[in-house]
């Protein structure tokens, strides 16, 4: 089935603000959540992966001027080889505090099954994710026609290696938390009348472990992590655009109790090249041609993206000309054919002729050796 537009999906204009997209997407969420309609939970349940596959897209900056640019050709590498899976979802928060309470969003958060599923036991603790990490690459510009591939550091915070994350020396030295008796939860129960209202919250003290440090880990001073570097190889696809930002899904931070990791967004940035001017796929360059190679034709050697090319000028080519060579520019985005490189000519005049040069150069013109007097009256003619 072919997909539907996004902003047709969420119900707003192209020209929709951030705050109008999410608006709808929540409004949209409820009405759909398969919780909502249990009579039929299928086909509510791929409306609301259709929604959020729109918000997805529209919601991120870079996604959607790629979307606007490109249409779903321009975010299809955002997503695996299926297309948009609960995986890619990256604005859970935007939802959270709408359907934390359901049951197969809490299973959609916990990563289960990568979709909606079986539902959680209730006292499971659902792991948080890790965060998402910005970089930025630089490159030649020619990385936009031949691609490239980059191995780039980005900083990573690990569990610690000496306590295993658990911020006790050696690992062990833990001791039940007093406040929660080891349970990870404080319950709280009140009396209204004939009402019972019991509130059952993650303890602060052990942060829902059920248990408190005894002694901190020297390693790491009780804190459970490690920095480190992490090496990660970054494909530049030919075409790219400078600041164009590519997204590596679960490249990013590594979520620290379980969870799933966070995403890397690279900010591509091409080094420009003085005389190239890009706009699309075509570039343009200028060459400087001398006089008699305008008048009389020949060859000029252009320089081009990816080395160096002859260029023919014909007989009696005027300044501001402009010549095509095709398949010498940017390729398409993800695509094969490439586009142009068109020079525009202008021509060098000498300075300076000798009288040799002079005489010759009126006799090829046509123009007599000596100019003709100025009559009187200057250019206007004399006055009556």
């Amino acid at each position: 089935m072919a997909k539907r537009d996004y902003y047709e999906v969420l119900g707003v204009p192209r020209g929709a603000t951030e705050e109008d997209i999410r608006k709808s997407y929540r409004l949209l969420a409820r009405k759909y959540h398969p919780d909502v309609n249990k009579e039929n939970p299928k086909v509510a349940e791929e409306r609301f992966k259709e929604l959020s596959e729109a918000y997805e897209v529209l919601a991120d900056p870079a996604k959607r001027q790629k979307y606007d640019s490109l249409g779903y050709a321009g975010v299809e590498s955002d997503f695996g080889p299926q297309g948009f899976t609960w995986q890619n979802f990256t604005h859970v928060g935007d939802l959270e505090d709408l359907l934390a309470s359901s049951p197969f969003f809490r299973e959609w958060l916990s990563g289960g099954g990568g979709g909606f599923g079986t539902p959680r036991p209730r006292n499971t603790r659902i792991p948080f994710r890790g965060g998402d990490l910005e970089v930025a690459v630089k490159l030649p510009l020619t990385a936009a026609v031949t691609g490239a591939s980059r191995l780039i550091e980005i900083p990573q915070v690990d569990a610690c290696s000496s306590c295993k994350g658990t911020g006790a020396k050696g690992g062990t030295a833990l001791e039940k938390c007093p406040e929660c008796d080891g349970r990870g939860q404080i319950r709280r129960q009140q009396t209204r009348g004939y009402t019972q209202l019991i509130s059952i919250m993650e303890c602060l003290g052990c942060h829902g472990t059920g248990r408190r440090i005894r002694e901190a880990c020297p390693t790491c001073g009780g804190t459970g992590a490690a920095r480190s570097n992490k090496k990660v190889e970054v494909s530049i696809p030919p075409g790219i655009e400078d600041g164009t930002v590519l997204r590596l899904g679960r490249q990013g931070q590594e979520s620290d109790d379980g969870g799933l990791s966070g995403d890397l967004f690279v900010q591509v940035l091409l080094d420009p090249v003085p005389g190239f001017h890009r706009e699309g796929q075509n570039v343009f360059t200028e060459v400087r041609l001398p006089l008699h190679v305008a008048l009389l034709g020949g060859e000029a050697r252009i320089r081009t993206l990816t080395g160096e090319a002859l260029l023919k000028i014909p007989t009696g080519t005027q300044p501001g000309s402009q010549f095509r060579l095709r398949g010498e520019g940017f390729p398409r985005l993800r695509g094969h054919e490439r586009g142009d490189h068109i020079v525009t000519v202008s021509v060098e005049l000498p300075k300076s002729l000798s009288s040799r040069q002079r005489e010759l150069l009126r006799e090829a013109l046509g123009e007599p050796s000596e100019a003709p007097p100025i009559k009187r009256g200057g250019l206007f003619g004399r006055r009556t």
